[in-house]
């Protein structure tokens, strides 16, 4: 993507029928201009998402397989459909013979924590760095947030990069578990990315990042509940924002949760559930979206028969928190709804009539790894390792011998809690 088209279509406003007005001579920002020369000299790479999945949600890249729709189709009245046959097969293959081993594990009385995953259902990434990868349009709609003096223009690019991340790393494919202490290093542009595992159990996660004009921090806590043939996914925990503005303006966003259907038999289905939620503490507006709304945009409303879409979602701006409680239709029309919101999540996000997000007009910034991180990092972990280099065999292995250590480890903090003992500041099994 050229610099001049990429950045051009920051100031541009899509119309309804595709096309965009004419373009205003604008001076850029210094931080434009400084991410211009990053480009040019190659220190920063814009990606644009219609080349890397797009609204055709089939990709053949794999470099950017995380964050893009690869591999899915979009059914509107179900949601996203999986369609890697082959990696379904694997999965359901991994689950009837998890089952075999959890009765067989309950027959000879051994603990169900003895049952490793197969190796052949996961991804060459950990978990920590899949939830980095959540923040790659940050470099777009961070920054604009910063440049931008009304709260309320702040609020609104919040809003579109939030429901711009939910597409991203809805890999089927599952991420390695990390261990406590684990962590990740990275950038996003000129962001810097450290996360780390900081609970076993619960497993919950910290990241952090951070670059001159605002600093991103999170906990995850991601819990699972799982059914006979669907499962839920939901993030406990937050996500702050904090501006490096003189008022400090800070946000705090909470997220839906998902669910995914047909584990063992049917089409395997995606959808998000629930509510997003913004609150922008510093100035005391609250932006909230209701997701898989039942209802039909309003451009959809003009077509009768029209079914309402899965991925549709709508909300609101405002300064009245009480609004929020309902979300009906009367509190829609109320005066004080400041700014109404609307769209479809792996597509577009409208406010007030303007689109904010297009997945295939706006470019991500790509997360890179950092070539020489901590020891403690992903990237040296045996069992990751041996799975990229395509070791099935050795990947299992090194992945059982992981899998106990943590096991010993917390036979070790629970006896020290019994005998009422200091434990010693770091507890670790050495590999290699």
């Amino acid at each position: 993507v050229s610099t001049q088209s990429t950045w051009g279509l920051m100031d541009k406003k899509i119309q309804d029928d595709g096309s965009e007005e004419p373009e205003e001579k604008k001076e850029l920002s210094p931080e434009e201009k400084e991410m211009l020369k990053r480009l040019e000299k190659g220190e920063l790479e814009l990606v644009d998402s219609k080349k890397t999945g797009g609204k055709s949600a089939i990709n053949n890249d794999p470099k950017y397989e995380q964050y893009t729709l690869m591999g899915y189709e979009v059914n509107p009245k179900l949601g996203l459909v999986y369609k890697d046959l082959d990696n379904i097969s694997k999965q359901r293959k991994a689950i009837f013979t998890l089952l075999k081993s959890l009765g067989s594990n309950l027959l000879h009385g051994k603990s169900l924590m003895n049952v490793s995953m197969p190796v052949t259902i996961f991804d060459t990434m950990s978990l920590l760095e899949r939830s980095a990868g959540d923040y790659i349009y940050a470099p777009i709609y961070a920054e604009k947030m910063y440049e931008a003096e009304d709260p309320v223009d702040k609020m609104k690019y919040a809003v579109a990069m939030t429901v711009a991340s939910l597409h991203l790393n809805l890999s089927q494919k599952k991420p390695f578990n990390p261990i406590w202490g684990e962590t990740f290093q990275g950038k996003i542009g000129n962001l810097n990315v450290w996360c780390e595992q900081t609970s076993h159990h619960p497993p919950i996660s910290h990241l952090l990042l951070d670059c001159e004009h605002y600093t991103i921090d999170a906990k995850h806590q991601f819990t699972l509940s799982t059914y006979p043939n669907s499962a839920t996914f939901k993030c406990l925990g937050h996500r702050r924002i904090v501006l490096k503005d003189k008022a400090k303006t800070t946000y705090i966003i909470d997220f839906p949760w998902a669910e995914t259907k047909g584990f063992m038999f049917g089409a395997r289905v995606f959808s998000y559930k629930g509510n997003i939620r913004i609150r922008d503490k510093t100035n005391k507006l609250y932006a909230q979206l209701r997701l898989n709304a039942g209802e039909k945009s309003f451009a959809e409303g003009l077509f009768k028969g029209q079914d309402a879409r899965n991925d549709f979602f709508k909300g609101l701006i405002t300064k009245n928190k009480a609004l929020l409680k309902d979300m009906s239709r009367k509190a829609f029309y109320s005066k004080d709804m400041i700014s109404y919101v609307e769209g479809l999540w792996i597509d577009y996000v409208m406010i007030d009539g303007d689109k904010y997000w297009e997945i295939d007009k706006v470019p991500f910034v790509p997360l890179v790894r950092e070539p020489n991180p901590l020891p403690s990092d992903s990237l040296y972990r045996n069992d990751l390792k041996a799975l990229i280099s395509g070791s099935l065999e050795e990947s299992q292995k090194q992945k059982e011998i992981m899998e106990e250590i943590q096991r010993n480890d917390r036979k070790l903090r629970d006896l020290a809690k019994k005998k009422k003992q200091l434990m010693p500041l770091f507890t670790c099994t050495v590999i290699n």
